[in-house]
């Protein structure tokens, strides 16, 4: 038995504007939860990641005609997620929480470390430096902290990250250098 070869991103959209509208589903199922995962550490929500990547979706499909295959649909898909996100962060007022208000929001659940190999104390220092991340994450200006968890959360090349966010690869460099230095400094104690 012949296994099924696997379609490109550009196959996929070609048979999409070709007339097969449920191929388009393959591409949701291949960026769905990466495009979740980048919307959820802006918007710190993860019911509203999950509308706000639909309506990309829903707007991917609808510029498809305007994608060129010459360049990689991820990169053009991040691109729309980026906009998209930004756009929705400018129209509403920026909240931030405390830890304690965070530990007691049910929309923002605690972030379990999980580990059988690490002992009770190991496991509670992981927990809390990964709680002091998150918050210096977070304390990160909305286009500081996208620039790191494109490059360190969804690992995108320069190059990605430029097309994405439509800068030169000089700032994203820049910013990129800028916000790991905003990060040390914020997390100094836990080297």
């Amino acid at each position: 038995m012949e296994a099924q070869r696997v379609l490109t991103d550009a196959e996929v959209v070609k048979e999409v504007l070709e007339g097969d509208r449920e191929a388009f589903a393959l591409l949701v199922e291949r960026y769905q939860k990466g495009l979740v995962n980048y919307i959820y550490h802006m918007v710190h929500h993860y019911e509203e990641a999950l509308e706000l990547c639909q309506e990309v979706f829903l707007k991917a499909y609808g510029s498809l005609d305007r994608y060129d295959g010459q360049f990689k649909f991820s990169t053009w898909l991040y691109k729309i997620a980026s906009n998209h996100t930004i756009d929705h962060l400018r129209r509403q007022k920026m909240t931030t929480l405390s830890i304690q208000e965070r530990q007691d929001d049910p929309d923002h659940p605690e972030l379990p470390l999980e580990s059988a190999t690490l002992n009770p104390h190991d496991a509670y220092r992981n927990q809390v430096i990964l709680a002091e991340v998150t918050k210096a994450l977070e304390e990160l200006p909305p286009s500081y902290r996208e620039i790191i968890l494109l490059r360190h959360f969804n690992f995108r090349s320069y190059e990605e990250m430029a097309k994405i966010t439509g800068l030169p690869i000089g700032t994203v460099k820049n910013r990129i250098f800028r916000a790991r230095r905003l990060l040390m400094e914020r997390l100094k104690d836990y080297r």
